[in-house]
């Protein structure tokens, strides 16, 4: 009888280890190769789990609020009746950056009439700033510029980790003059 017991605790036990070898498999399958990689034990591997969780977690965040900043830009120019918006030049200009894999994004909104804005100054900024411009985008939305540009930093590898507040301030500063330029020019007439 005790031996009958033996093998069955045993046998379950051999199962339950490898159900659990199975399940960490598969947990590993599912992480990027650079949280597995030079890991062995399993309970590194859970580690790593956690940290690759909480980093889609913040990226959920991070895309959420850029989400909700596009939302607010796109609500903002709607409130403005149909037949004034191109006149819309109230709206302050916008500006968010964010980083994407491989570099960053960044999202200028500014309105027609309020600025001036050539696209060459905002690219001259970024050239200063060491970023290399891998794509560009503009389109003009109920009297406003919406400009979206990629761009890559071929200096630093953690994109995700840095403060770009101050990039962000350059470019509304560089927006913001540019709208104080236009108010010295004169209004069009359908205004």
């Amino acid at each position: 009888m005790d031996e009958d017991k033996k093998w069955m605790h045993k046998e379950t036990e051999r199962q339950r280890r490898q159900e659990m070898g199975k399940l960490c498999n598969n947990l590993r399958s599912l992480l990027p190769l650079e949280y597995v990689k030079g890991k062995r034990s399993t309970s590194d591997h859970v580690h790593e789990a956690m940290n690759y969780i909480n980093h889609l977690q913040d990226k959920v965040k991070q895309l959420q609020e850029k989400r909700d900043a596009l939302l607010k830009v796109s609500n903002l120019s709607s409130i403005v009746p149909e037949n004034e918006s191109s006149c819309a030049t109230h709206l302050p200009p916008l500006v968010l950056v964010h980083p994407f894999p491989g570099g960053l994004e960044i999202i200028c909104s500014h309105s027609f009439r309020k600025s001036v804005f050539p696209m060459s100054r905002l690219l001259d900024i970024l050239h200063k700033e060491g970023l290399n411009v891998v794509n560009t985008t503009s389109i003009r939305r109920d009297g406003r510029f919406i400009h979206t540009i990629q761009s890559e930093d071929p200096n630093c590898s953690n994109m995700i980790d840095t403060d770009y507040s101050e990039l962000q301030i350059k470019l509304v500063e560089a927006l913001s003059s540019s709208s104080s330029l236009q108010e010295t020019l004169p209004e069009p007439e359908n205004c």
